[in-house]
């Protein structure tokens, strides 16, 4: 077995890991404040970009069977990417967090918009494809 090497890490390493440092807290999704709303039994998460967001912990499966106590202790991580429970040992990426929410969702509404866009090129194609007999069919097998 190949004996494990460090990376060198120097001031240009440093500066770059700043930079990104950053670029990461003032990202749209950086976090400035989360709490945990034991009325609504939702955590609600405050954005760099103004947002204000409600998301229900029944549906966040790291989050599932703790205490209100346990859950009042969440903590931003330090680059706002990240969400923390240390008295229960759970870490959670808001990226990652937002888009199981709404990522599927957001992503299937710009794809049927982009989808429905007529731009001169789509006109040419539609109209070529109508004189043929409408769209090609795939062949059979074919995926």
């Amino acid at each position: 077995m190949a004996k494990p090497t460090i990376a060198p890490y120097g001031a240009t390493e440093h500066r770059a890991a700043i930079a990104r440092g950053k670029q990461t807290k003032s990202s749209p999704t950086a976090v400035l404040r989360a709490r945990y709303d034991a009325d609504s039994e939702h955590l609600v998460l405050e954005l760099h970009n103004g947002a204000r967001v409600a998301l229900p912990v029944r549906d966040i499966r790291e989050l599932r069977g703790h205490s209100a106590s346990e859950l009042e202790g969440v903590e931003v991580s330090p680059a706002r990417d990240g969400l923390l429970w240390r008295s229960v040992d759970v870490g959670i990426s808001v990226p990652g967090l937002l888009t199981d929410f709404f990522g599927s969702a957001v992503h299937a509404q710009l794809g049927s918009a982009g989808g429905r866009r007529l731009t001169p090129a789509k006109a040419r194609a539609a109209r070529a494809n109508g004189v043929k007999g409408g769209r090609p069919q795939l062949a059979r097998g074919a995926n």
